[in-house]
């Protein structure tokens, strides 16, 4: 009887704590969330054949009551190249996933890619990148996690916390106190060469620190990776080094024709203030946020030379100066969301032979394409001058689909130091009587440069064009290659960054 009363008293105690178990599974509801060890799985595998890779990481229950998901799966399904191992169990959708109260559980990722399934005319790889996300359910609260997957040999610079092979002293961090958080980049902070032997794919941010001097030498690309900056901070230096055969592309990293003409994929690359030295020569910068942020500098010094370069479609500004002190030459600079070019709050700026065409056709533009400024508002709402040295712009041609494409934003009371010597200019006459403005020298006003076709972004001259045989002499002395190499007569250059050959 003994024994029998001890087996009943064990049996009630497992009914009881089952009982409990199950009445503990917690409902639904809106404040719920899961916590994850990554946000974005990456593979960086070398695809040489057919490759393969198997990446984990962990889904954590923070909350006091065990859960049962509706789903685990892939956004592509079938079709994803992907596939899922979820505490065991594998398939491309698992339903009905148990995690424990205050645990977690571990998830595994495998990817397969043939890279021969994509082979252009010349025989290389265009397979460049896979991507899928991994979708948890739980009544319908939705979450996700990014799958990227790089079908060749690629240099990674990878500003995540939790990328396992970027633990070392590759990756800093700054203590943000406001946000109790962290900020996580790629420190550069000694002299480093970025060759063309590898495509360079960046996640996160790269800040080149410490005095280092980072050089991108001829024929490299670059792939940026939604939101991921370059950042040359005080004291360094950036050296793009390409030429008229072998470019440096700087780009986003979604390589499919569908994103050929997408802007924003990418954030910019910020020359801070106390940034030395830097230079750019034959750089192709395409379908970021902002090109070229650059800001002011301690000494006398150009903050930045850029020279035969093409800045394009960038959903924000192409260049942004910030007091800074620019010089270029044989620029191309087009279709931006706000301004081509924005000279803000002061600073000293020379261009000579540069094209700055606006027909930015995403959104309906109100900005001009370049702006001119000598002041800023400060934090308790008062403008403060800053002095505008110069901005010179020599045979250059500024035009685009907007009635205005020039903004003097002057301080009441200051100077605006612009000179525009032998230019073509698109500007409303209503707004500014450049007529009667010594700073405007044998101006074209408002004449079309007819270029080429500005739909397929072919801004080199028609036969036609007013533009032809304008150029100052002094001036394209000083320039007598076109961004194409091509010699610009001395007594009948063409205004901008393209010379007319016959």
């Amino acid at each position: 009887m003994k024994l029998l009363f001890s087996s009943i008293i064990v049996i009630c105690i497992i009914l009881f704590f089952s009982c409990k178990k199950e009445n503990d599974i917690l409902n639904s509801s809106n404040n719920f969330s899961l916590s994850f060890s990554k946000d974005t799985l990456l593979f960086d595998t070398v695809f040489t054949t057919v490759g393969s890779a198997t990446r984990s990481f962990k889904v954590y229950n923070n909350s006091s009551q065990d859960v049962i998901l509706n789903s685990i799966s892939l956004a592509k399904g079938l079709e994803s190249p992907f596939r899922l191992n979820v505490d065991g169990e594998s398939g491309n959708d698992i339903n009905d996933v148990f995690i424990r109260a205050n645990d977690s559980i571990y998830i595994f990722s495998e990817v397969t890619i043939n890279p021969n399934d994509a082979i252009n005319d010349l025989g290389q790889s265009t397979h460049l990148i896979e991507q899928d996300s991994i979708i948890f359910n739980y009544n319908n609260i939705i979450q996700d996690i990014d799958l990227v997957a790089w079908g060749i040999d690629a240099n990674f610079h990878c500003g995540f916390p939790d990328y396992e092979k970027y633990q070392s002293n590759l990756l800093d961090s700054i203590y943000f106190e406001e946000y109790d958080d962290y900020y996580y980049y790629y420190n550069i902070s000694s002299n480093t060469n970025w060759n063309n032997n590898k495509p360079h794919v960046i996640y996160g941010d790269i800040w080149v620190t410490n005095g280092a001097k980072l050089t991108i030498n001829q024929g490299a690309n670059l792939y940026l990776h939604n939101n991921s900056t370059i950042v040359i901070a005080e004291n360094s230096t950036l050296k793009i080094n390409g030429t008229k055969e072998n470019l440096v592309t700087i780009q986003g990293d979604r390589l499919e024709d569908y994103y050929q003409q997408i802007s924003g994929q990418w954030d910019r690359i910020w020359l801070t203030a106390g940034s030395i030295d830097n230079s750019i020569e034959y750089a192709f910068i395409k379908n970021g946020t902002i090109g070229l942020h650059v800001d002011s500098v301690s000494n006398q010094n150009p903050s930045l030379t850029i020279k035969n370069s093409i800045i394009n479609n960038m959903s924000g500004l192409g260049i942004l100066g910030q007091g800074a002190n620019i010089e270029g030459e044989n620029l191309l600079v087009s279709n931006a969301g706000q301004y081509a070019l924005a000279l803000n709050i002061g600073g000293s700026y020379d261009f000579k032979h540069c094209t700055f065409a606006n027909y930015y056709n995403l959104s309906n533009r109100q900005t001009p394409s370049v702006l001119i400024n000598n002041y800023y508002e400060d934090i308790n709402g008062n403008l403060q001058y800053r002095e505008l040295y110069k901005a010179n712009f020599g045979n250059c041609i500024i035009y685009g689909d907007n009635e205005n494409e020039i903004l003097l934003d002057q301080l009441e009371g200051t100077n605006l130091n612009y000179l525009f010597d032998h230019c073509l200019v698109k500007i409303d006459q209503s707004i500014y009587n450049i007529d009667e403005d010594p700073l405007f020298q044998n101006t074209i006003l408002n004449d079309n440069p007819l270029f080429i076709d500005q739909n397929i972004w072919d801004f080199r001259l028609d036969s036609l064009s007013p533009a032809l045989n304008y150029g100052k002499l002094e001036i394209a002395e000083e320039v007598p290659l076109d961004i194409d190499g091509n010699a610009r007569p001395k007594n009948e250059a063409d205004l901008g960054c393209f010379e007319k050959v016959d």
